[in-house]
């Protein structure tokens, strides 16, 4: 966990200046791998293996982000960066947030991921020894009994603002909004951060960064 750090409310504010500033809200994917043995890291190469599926893929040089704008190809780019000891995954699609790919990439990590698109399908997962643990959908969150995985991501756990039940609709209840305008595209992004120290800012999105390309098709297998 990122303790010593912003406030929960100052880090969602944050998020949402990022993904209104930058257009996130459209589609991205954040996944960030966390080693189980914190003084360790893995290599880039290693991450890339991983994320194709040992299927044909590239590490590439540093680039800036507009490189790494999906093609009409089956030729995919995903960033590959370091954060720390942790190891930060960007895309503009859904790679790191499906289940094949978590499976392998959890192998000896711990992985937290947040992924939406523009006609709002979602996913927040976290996978650990190679076994998916928890997995959320913003708009059907549930309550935490729901979710068995959820102590083993404490941090999660902790943002008992995100498990709202949604309620039947009452026309003449115009009181009921627990959810209406909840943010959980923040939300997501500041509970992978708190839990990861992983960030993203502005100048991370200024910044080049080392990415990976894969074949989609086979690597999402």
């Amino acid at each position: 966990m990122n303790t010593g750090g912003p406030s929960t409310d100052d880090l969602r504010e944050h998020y949402r200046r990022l993904i209104d500033k930058h257009g996130l809200s459209v589609v991205m994917c954040w996944t960030v791998l966390v080693p189980e043995d914190r003084t360790a890291s893995f290599l880039l190469e290693e991450v890339g293996a991983r994320l194709s599926g040992g299927t044909l893929h590239e590490l590439h040089e540093a680039a800036p982000l507009s490189a790494m704008v999906p093609c009409d190809g089956d030729t995919y780019p995903v960033v590959v960066d370091r954060s720390g000891s942790a190891i930060a995954l960007f895309e503009y699609d859904y790679l790191g947030s499906s289940l094949p790919v978590l499976q392998r990439l959890s192998q000896g990590a711990r992985v937290y991921s947040a992924w939406w698109n523009v006609n709002f399908h979602n996913r927040l997962c976290f996978a650990a020894g190679g076994e998916l643990i928890l997995t959320v959908d913003a708009f059907f969150p549930g309550s935490p009994d729901h979710h068995p995985g959820l102590a083993q991501w404490p941090e999660l756990a902790a943002m008992t603002d995100f498990f709202t039940e949604f309620k039947e609709e009452d026309e003449d209840d115009e009181d009921d909004d627990d959810y209406d305008g909840y943010d959980w595209m923040a939300a997501w992004l500041t509970v992978i951060d708190q839990t990861t120290g992983a960030r993203l800012t502005t100048e991370w999105f200024q910044t080049e960064h080392p990415y990976v390309t894969v074949c989609m098709p086979d690597a999402a297998r």
